[in-house]
């Protein structure tokens, strides 16, 4: 075999196996929703080498010259890799390939189709051509482990565009990196994220999964904006969705970002069916699994979030992914997972600002004030970007609640409504203070501020420093009205009023469920 024939990773393109992307030059099998795994070195090897036979035979001695450079090895070594081969088939591989022996001659590969019966092996790379010949709807899968810790970015892009490889590896590599930077959760992750994905869109304008994930992108950038700038970026995020939806009107990405741009307040059912419609165009994918998830949390569903949080396998998630299933867990009463969730978050992002505050949360609410105090004393590993004001302030509760002097309450109470004027954030944790030290009044006061502007105004912003976000009034978070930090609001008649003024009682009834409180009372 000639030299030109032997498999070199670092120089074959990716290309379609059945339901999966082939990434050579990462090791990955990559799947239509996301999952994926590494091959060893020569497994990947050999599988290139059989795809290219396009459904023929390759004997042993072509894989030795393709594979081991033309070395002499024991029928032991191709046994294993022929075994880690098929290992993968009946893995990932399932109803896209399998491996089969001919006696005695040699091993061909069988693609196959969505009934899982045997095609042509359209999509592999033909034996001796200089460049790679891409399908006609060739995938270029963004699901690849970033530093080996199984963090997915998930989602698939379609391009059109033949022959172009170049095209196809640069859109592959920003559909991981601006889906990555999406899930930190942060105001500079939202923005390189917008930037990758406003560059697919520059080298494959025809598609919607990018002008789609730009629209998204834009959002999610608004929520770390003041007012004026958050309009112009969701104004942005629209026309990335009118160009998506002229793409491709049943697109999941413009889907999931046609709902994101919905007032929330208000719109639940709205929002719960679209997110849904996105879901049933891309059931694997993650991005719109926790997107679902993040919303039946807001929504006093914490169990059902659970179901599709946890179909997210992956050894190590990324922030934002973290911090939802946090919530759901928290908010489920799942206590054991909570506490492993919250271990393993914390050792994989001990100072991220979101994780680093729902521990302490967690654990104030949950009566442990000294290991509160602690974490919070710990200067090390509190998080950047946060203003010095917000940790005292913090830590004042934590020690008022551990003292349970009246005296030093009642002065942090009138902190904390002093506080709830400044911003939505101060607001939502003045309310939660509030039940923490059993006053209702004070708790039923704040709320009446933080939704319908009764009393005193809140403004947007949730919090202050480099990692501020805001919360407009359409978009008011109501995720804690239905955790463990306001239990006691919920059993106070009062509260009854909150959920319909919202527009929640509504929506229960229009869906036809019941919000987790009421169905373990």
């Amino acid at each position: 075999m000639a030299e030109a024939d032997r498999v070199e990773l670092a120089h074959e393109p990716d290309f379609v196996l059945g339901r999966l992307t082939v990434s050579p030059v990462r090791r990955a099998l990559i799947r239509e929703g996301g999952a994926q795994e590494v091959l060893e070195h020569r497994v990947m090897q050999v599988l290139i080498a059989l795809a290219k036979a396009r459904g023929g035979v390759v004997t042993r001695d072509e894989l030795m010259q393709s594979c081991w450079q033309g070395r002499i090895v024991g029928e032991d070594a191709v046994n294993r890799v022929m075994s880690r081969l098929r290992k993968a088939a009946e893995a990932i591989g399932t109803d896209s390939f399998r491996v089969e022996t001919v006696t005695k001659i040699g091993y061909r590969l069988i693609a196959l189709d969505a009934e899982g019966k045997a095609v042509p092996a359209a999509g592999a790379l033909p034996a001796s051509t200089p460049g790679p010949r891409i399908t006609r709807r060739a995938v270029v899968a963004g699901a690849l482990a970033l530093g080996g810790t199984g963090l997915a970015a998930g989602g698939s892009l379609l391009y059109r565009r033949l022959g172009e490889p170049a095209v196809l590896a640069e859109a592959s590599a920003l559909t991981i990196q601006g889906r990555i930077a999406l899930a930190q959760g942060t105001r500079e992750g939202a923005n390189q994220a917008v930037g990758a994905f406003r560059r697919i869109t520059e080298i494959a304008p025809d598609q919607a999964d990018g002008w789609g994930l730009l629209a998204i992108a834009y959002v999610r950038a608004s929520y770390f904006r003041p007012t004026n700038e958050s309009d112009a970026l969701v104004e942005r995020g629209k026309a990335a969705l009118r160009h998506a939806l002229q793409q491709d009107p049943g697109n999941a990405y413009a889907i999931l970002a046609q709902t994101t741009t919905l007032p929330q307040m208000g719109r639940w059912t709205e929002g719960e069916r679209g997110l849904r419609r996105a879901l049933a165009a891309r059931p694997d994918d993650s991005l719109i699994q926790s997107v679902l998830g993040n919303f039946l949390n807001a929504v006093g569903r914490f169990e059902e979030a659970l179901v599709y949080l946890q179909k997210q396998t992956r050894t190590a998630r990324p922030p934002s992914e973290y911090y939802t299933l946090i919530q759901a867990l928290w908010g489920a009463g799942r206590v054991e997972e909570l506490d492993r969730m919250t271990a393993q978050a914390a050792a994989l992002y001990p100072s991220q600002f979101a994780l680093w505050f729902a521990r302490f949360y967690i654990l104030l609410y949950g009566g442990q004030f000294s290991a509160a105090i602690a974490m919070g004393e710990d200067m090390g590993n509190r998080p950047s970007g946060i203003d010095a004001e917000e940790f005292d302030a913090l830590m004042a509760v934590a020690r008022a609640a551990r003292s349970g002097a009246r005296s030093e309450i009642d002065s942090v109470m009138d902190e904390q409504f002093r506080r709830a004027g400044q911003g939505a954030g101060m607001a939502e944790n003045a309310i939660q203070f509030a039940c923490l030290f059993g006053r209702l009044d004070d708790a039923f006061t704040i709320a009446d501020a933080y939704y319908f502007d009764r009393g005193f105004v809140v403004p947007d912003a949730r919090f202050f420093g480099s990692q501020g976000s805001y919360s407009p009034r359409s978009a008011r978070n109501t995720r804690f009205l239905f955790q463990p930090s306001t239990a006691r609001m919920r059993t106070d008649p009062r509260f009854q009023g909150i959920v319909e003024s919202i527009g929640m009682e509504r929506y229960w009834r229009e869906i036809g469920v019941q919000p987790d409180y009421r169905r373990r009372s």
